[in-house]
């Protein structure tokens, strides 16, 4: 989505110049009255004033003088006033105005590029995804009848052991990939986003504890949204997954959510923000340019599909991932969704 600019720097910049310039010729031109007018005041009015009475003559002259002297510096001072009012003016304009929608423009030009980049390698992963689970799926079979014949505890059986887990690892790579490729419409229903919470947490909690992480919750509200809660399950055990991963010697993880108001897809609507924080070493700058880059991994045995396809569930929903990274103090990333309406029914 595009968004639509009124007027554009240039034009403002043009405006302005113009308004200056007619100022400054305005300022100008009663300079020159003004200094015709001291001109022929000091020749003609001394002479006809001189000779009925010099002194009064040059009191009049020099009083008259004084008020040009004043309405020129008031002139002066006019055109200074407004040039640095049209500055604060046009510094306002832009830093309320046109900034933002600049931004704007260049993150709608970023998420485009994106979009059509996933779209190009979604077609080329859903094609060697095929080519590759049909032989996978042959394997497998192949596999389990030869594991029948091998007693457990011998050497070949171990070797058969590995070959599986590889052929499971390879399936799951298909599987992201074709999750990748193809995503699947959501089925929005109306779900507390503290109860999504909960469960992700209740589904995590004891693994992370045998990790020394701390799951901690802080929910303030029970704002509801319209989320596919398998899918939304999903991206939170993806994120609370990713943040374990960056505490190797444990930490905590903080869930929590917050009612917030955000512009999304150029309106400004209330939103629910579903907060993941993490104690852990924090994104390097130059990871974080890439971490929604489709098979970008830092992981040995990652795939680099896991943010991409969070990120492609969650504006399925309407709604944005947001990320905040230091260095050894942590992460935190946010889901923002839109807050569901409360006149919509219940499913």
């Amino acid at each position: 989505m595009s968004a639509k600019i009124p007027f554009r720097l240039t034009e403002l910049l043009i405006a302005a110049a113009i308004i200056g310039a007619a100022l400054f010729w305005a300022e100008r031109a009663a300079w020159r009255q003004i200094s015709t007018l001291r001109a022929e005041m000091n020749v003609a009015q001394i002479e006809r004033l001189a000779a009925a009475d010099r002194a009064d003559a040059e009191q009049f002259v020099t009083d008259t003088n004084a008020a040009l002297t004043r309405v020129q510096r008031f002139l002066f001072l006019s055109l200074l006033g407004l040039f640095v009012s049209g500055t604060v003016v046009l510094v306002w304009v832009y830093r309320r105005m046109i900034a933002p929608l600049r931004t704007n423009l260049t993150e709608s030009r970023a998420i485009i590029e994106r979009q059509e980049k996933l779209a190009s390698l979604g077609v080329f992963a859903t094609g060697i995804a095929h080519e590759i689970r049909n032989p996978l799926t042959a394997i497998k079979v192949r596999l389990f009848s030869l594991k029948a014949s091998h007693r457990p505890g011998t050497s070949d059986h171990e070797d058969l052991e590995v070959i599986e887990n590889e052929i499971d690892r390879l399936e799951r790579i298909v599987r992201d990939f074709l999750q990748f490729a193809r995503p699947s419409e959501p089925d929005l229903q109306r779900v507390s986003a503290a109860k999504l919470l909960r469960d992700t947490a209740g589904l995590l909690a004891s693994d992370l504890a045998k990790r020394s992480i701390t799951l901690k919750l802080d929910i303030d509200a029970e704002e509801v949204v319209r989320a596919d809660t398998d899918k939304m399950k999903q991206v939170l055990i993806n994120f609370v997954q990713n943040a374990a991963d960056s505490m190797e010697t444990g930490g905590t993880i903080t869930l929590q959510t917050r009612l917030d108001k955000q512009t999304l897809h150029g309106c400004s609507i209330p939103v629910v923000v579903l907060e993941i924080a993490d104690t852990g070493s924090g994104i390097p700058p130059e990871i974080q340019k890439r971490l929604f880059d489709p098979f970008f991994t830092t992981k040995e045995n990652g795939t680099g599909l896991g943010l991409c396809i969070a990120a492609r569930i969650v504006e399925k929903h309407g709604g944005v991932i947001d990320y905040h990274s230091q260095l050894n103090r942590g992460t935190t990333f946010s889901i923002v969704l839109p807050l569901a309406s409360k006149d919509e029914n219940e499913s």
